[in-house]
């Protein structure tokens, strides 16, 4: 009865948009109170106690690479690159924009940073080159959820914490599922653009391929450091975010001289600025999934599941419907922190490996993002583009379709996620 007055508490403030953290926050030290299960002093201990994590310090980190990188101009090296090899071909520049979301997922880690990033620059070449606006932003959002799939990731950094997971093991387990993704977008490209008329030689910049991939691969070694690293046993996935810190320093602000002292210092603000955001969402969703342990929910979730049904074809599935329907209201990572904690327990009930059931439930998370009506990405394209939410969720549709085939095949064909980490090592 407790638990549902602090439920119903949570959606209340959510309906009025209190700012999630304070909303989490809030619902937790009420359900404390309410359940005389602890104090202020103890609620403190617990909020510290969910910020105090080593694999915690990846986050700034990672952050903090993917803002020097996106400052330093990467995106249009990487463009560039895309184009230089397939922006002649029918639909050329929508392959181009999967391409550049692709090796942009490989430096960023983050699907919302890869939205704005990508959707200033592919937007305009693409409506240039005579492809609708519409079409193109969903194009750009749909790519983007690849961000945090492959690594380095910071929204696998963030799962690990309430699960203990090992995000090496989480890094290898992404490769696999965001090249399907990619795979299945290209395929949903060949398609749609197979009337697309052909780029003439007049309209597509000559630029030298080898001019073109001396620019581009010092950016796409980044993505190898972290793999080879991890996987070489050099370093770990946390020591591997400092690593790559240094390395988009160099690239930047000695290799390519992109970045200078006054923008470097609004890096760091920016950076500074994104971390705290997530540190005080985080702190207060670890308060409420500790409220939630306490009052026994993660196994009363897992009894009710099995009590629904002993297939775990069938729990998977109800996962899913349920995972999709919270990523188009909640945002990612308070999603993650509150309901992992009750899920995961249930998947292991049901002998899903816990590291193939932390991406199902990033790729359900993820195609939230794009889908109406809080979908982040979904705002942040409309506001580059000028265009509708409306009129960028129509054309994203068979979008959806495609995203939601990846996601079947991601959860049921644990191989997709499990064969690298095993190659790797990293896990059984």
């Amino acid at each position: 009865m407790n638990t549902a007055i602090v439920i119903l508490l949570l959606v209340a403030l959510l309906a009025i948009e209190t700012p999630i953290a304070f909303a989490v926050g809030l619902c937790a030290l009420a359900g404390l109170l309410i359940t005389d299960l602890g104090n202020a002093q103890i609620a403190a201990q617990r909020l510290f106690a969910g910020m105090n994590s080593y694999g915690l310090l990846a986050l700034p980190l990672f952050i903090l690479a993917g803002n020097l990188l996106v400052a330093g101009g990467i995106i249009q090296r990487l463009v560039d690159f895309a184009d230089v090899i397939v922006g002649r071909i029918r639909g050329g520049l929508a392959y181009v924009n999967v391409i550049a979301n692709l090796m942009m997922a490989g430096v960023s880690g983050s699907a919302t940073a890869d939205t704005a990033a990508l959707g200033s620059v592919m937007v305009p070449m693409m409506k240039a080159r005579r492809y609708s606006v519409d079409f193109a932003a969903a194009l750009t959002v749909s790519g983007a959820i690849i961000a945090p799939i492959i690594p380095p990731s910071l929204i696998m950094v963030i799962y690990a914490i309430p699960t203990r997971l090992s995000i090496g093991a989480m890094f290898f387990a992404g490769i696999l599922p965001g090249l399907l993704i990619a795979l299945l977008l290209a395929a949903y490209v060949a398609y749609a653009c197979r009337n697309h008329p052909l780029v003439e030689a007049a309209d597509h910049p000559q630029r030298s391929f080898a001019r073109s991939c001396l620019d581009a691969v010092p950016v796409l070694i980044a993505p190898v450091i972290i793999v080879g690293g991890v996987r070489g046993g050099v370093f770990t996935a946390t020591e591997a975010a400092a690593v790559l810190c240094v390395y988009a320093l160099f690239l930047t602000c000695v290799l390519y001289r992109s970045v200078g002292p006054k923008q470097l210092f609004h890096v760091f603000q920016e950076s500074a600025l994104t971390t705290a955001t997530v540190m005080i969402v985080v702190g207060t969703a670890s308060l409420f999934a500790w409220f939630l342990a306490i009052e026994d929910i993660p196994r009363a979730a897992s009894a009710l599941f099995l009590s629904l049904t002993d297939n775990p074809i069938v729990f998977l599935l109800i996962v899913n419907v349920f995972l999709l329907i919270v990523g188009a209201f909640l945002d990612t990572v308070p999603a993650i922190l509150i309901f992992v904690p009750i899920l995961q327990p249930a998947a292991v009930q049901f002998g899903i490996d816990p590291i193939h059931f932390s991406i199902v439930v990033i790729v359900n998370l993820m195609i939230g993002l794009n889908t109406p009506p809080v979908g982040t990405n979904l705002f942040v394209i409309s506001s580059i583009t000028g265009r509708s939410m409306a009129a960028i969720t129509k054309a994203l549709m068979p979008l959806y379709v495609v995203k939601l085939i990846a996601l079947a095949l991601i959860t049921y064909i644990p191989f997709l996620s499990l064969w690298l980490p095993r190659l790797a090592g990293l896990m059984r």
